[in-house]
């Protein structure tokens, strides 16, 4: 296995954006979907991403790569943030088609969200392996809940075993510091795993990232047995 990258998701500050930038992450993620408690305008983002570089500059840390979270988002509005991205994810009802054009069109890599329960589900992101540059595997949603995501739940890891695509793919939904390790080493047979996506299991309330709990979650992600 190569080195375990880390996506924080959810960032809406700088403090944050640094702590994680310091701690190894590997991208950093920024929410513009309005209905989720980490939503971020694409101005308020952009001044995050300027000061950071700065302070990458000034301070000598690597920038991580920079992902926009979008759902079902119109042209207009990923023409926004994509000057200032180096990632679109995708998380709603996009198609492969629709995922490849807006790629090519803003000169950006794609992330596909595709939320599993089980095998079943893992098959079906086949559809999107030549149209994504990495596939996240994130818990299913809860039902009845209004914006995706796993909402802090985790899926059992050992789904990902049936998966044979060569896309290179996160796992994200319901990740701490705590179980990350584990989510890591179930995953220590499949060839395109790459790494792993954790939101509010760095924080210490719905948007409040904690730098002490983002340092753990790399430092165990990245940890090798």
């Amino acid at each position: 296995m190569t080195d375990v990258a880390v996506k924080i998701c959810g960032i809406r500050d700088l403090a944050a954006a640094t702590a994680a930038a310091k701690a190894g992450a590997d991208y950093l993620g920024f929410v513009f979907f309005r209905k989720s408690p980490r939503f971020l305008s694409s101005e308020a983002a952009e001044d995050i991403i300027v000061a950071l570089k700065q302070a990458s500059f000034d301070d000598g840390f690597a920038l991580p790569k920079l992902v926009g979270l979008f759902v079902d988002a119109g042209e207009k509005e990923l023409s926004e943030v994509a000057p200032f991205l180096t990632h679109f994810q995708f998380h709603g009802h996009e198609s492969p088609e629709r995922c490849e054009e807006m790629g090519i069109e803003f000169a950006v890599d794609v992330i596909k969200a595709v939320p599993v329960s089980g095998p079943d589900d893992v098959a079906g992101s086949a559809e999107f392996l030549d149209a994504a540059d990495i596939v996240l595997f994130d818990a299913k949603p809860p039902p009845g809940a209004g914006r995706p995501g796993g909402h802090g739940v985790a899926f059992d890891w050992t789904a990902l075993a049936s998966y044979t695509g060569e896309t290179p793919y996160l796992v994200a939904g319901g990740l701490t510091p705590d179980n990350v390790a584990a989510a890591v080493a179930a995953q220590r047979n499949t060839a395109a795993f790459i790494g792993v996506d954790v939101s509010s299991g760095v924080e210490s309330a719905p948007g409040q990232k904690d730098a002490a709990l983002i340092e753990a979650f790399v430092k165990h992600a990245k940890a090798r047995a």
